[in-house]
C-alpha cells in the first residue's frame, strides 16, 4: 500500500503537466485582413516637349519645365492580405488589391493634366517587429496591372477650366505592368503608413496627347517617375 502511494506521488506531477493546456502565443500565426487606404502621390515629368498636329515635321518643339501637383485620392482602394507570422518578431504577407493611382502636372502656364489608372496589385512583404502588438516595419515589392486609364485636361491659370475628359481600358498611354518597392510602418490598431516608389515610368513615351478646341497636341515627357505616400487601416481581420 505504501509503495502504491509513493508511486502515485511521483506520477502526479507528470500527469498534471500533461493535462495543462499549451500556452497560446500572443500573436495570430495566420490571418486574412481587409485593408483600405488614402493615397497622396506625386509625378515628375521633367522637361516636356509640346507640338500641335499642325506643326510641320522637323520643326523644333518648344520645351517647357513641367510643374508637378500633389494628387490625393481616398477612393477606391481595397485589398485583401494574407499574413503569416513565423514568430513573435518575424512574419510576411501577400494578397491582392485594387488601387486608384495617378499624377497631376502643369505642362506649361496654361495646360494642366490629370492622369490616373485603376490597378490590380499583388504585394509580397517581410515584417519585422512585435506581431502581438502589431508594431512592425514591412519591406516589400508589388507588381501592378494598370487596367483602366482616365485623363482630364484643364485650360487656364490656377485650376483652369476642363476642356477634355476621356477613359480607356488597357490604354497604350501607360505601362501595362509596373513594379514598385515600398516601406510600411504599422503602429498598432490596424494603422499603417506606406512609402512607395514605382520602378518604371508611369507613362509610355510617344503616346501622349491632349485636345483643346478641336486641335490635338502631342507632348513628350522627359520621364514620368511616380512616388506615393499612403495612410491605411486594416478594417477587418479573420484568423485562417
Amino acid at each position: 500500500m505504501k509503495k502504491a502511494i509513493f508511486i502515485g506521488l511521483l506520477a502526479f506531477p507528470l500527469i498534471s503537466n500533461a493535462q495543462e493546456p499549451e500556452e497560446k502565443p500572443s500573436y495570430k500565426k495566420s490571418y486574412w485582413a481587409t485593408v483600405s487606404e488614402s493615397i497622396l502621390s506625386l509625378g515628375d515629368l521633367g522637361n516636356v516637349s509640346i507640338s500641335s498636329g499642325q506643326t510641320p515635321l522637323g520643326t523644333l518643339l518648344p520645351i517647357e519645365r513641367s510643374q508637378p501637383v500633389p494628387r490625393f485620392s481616398a477612393f477606391f482602394h481595397l485589398g485583401e492580405q494574407f499574413h503569416m507570422n513565423l514568430s513573435k518578431n518575424v512574419g510576411f504577407y501577400t494578397g491582392f488589391g485594387v488601387r486608384n493611382l495617378g499624377m497631376i502636372n502643369r505642362l506649361n502656364d496654361t495646360i494642366r493634366i490629370k492622369q490616373r489608372v485603376y490597378s490590380l496589385g499583388i504585394p509580397a512583404a517581410i515584417k519585422i517587429g512585435d506581431m502581438g502588438k502589431k508594431h512592425y516595419v514591412s519591406i516589400g515589392a508589388e507588381l501592378e496591372l494598370f487596367f483602366n486609364y482616365k485623363q482630364k485636361t484643364f485650360l487656364g491659370n490656377n485650376r483652369g477650366s476642363k476642356v477634355e475628359k476621356f477613359n480607356e481600358w488597357a490604354s497604350n498611354r501607360t505601362e501595362l505592368l509596373n513594379p514598385s518597392v515600398f516601406a510600411e510602418f504599422c503602429f498598432g490598431r490596424g494603422n499603417y503608413l506606406r512609402i512607395r516608389y514605382y520602378l518604371n515610368d508611369f507613362l509610355k513615351a510617344g503616346n501622349q496627347t491632349y485636345k483643346v478646341d478641336g486641335v490635338t497636341y502631342s507632348w513628350l515627357p522627359e520621364r514620368s517617375q511616380l512616388f506615393a505616400v499612403s495612410y491605411g487601416k486594416i478594417i477587418s481581420k479573420k484568423r485562417k
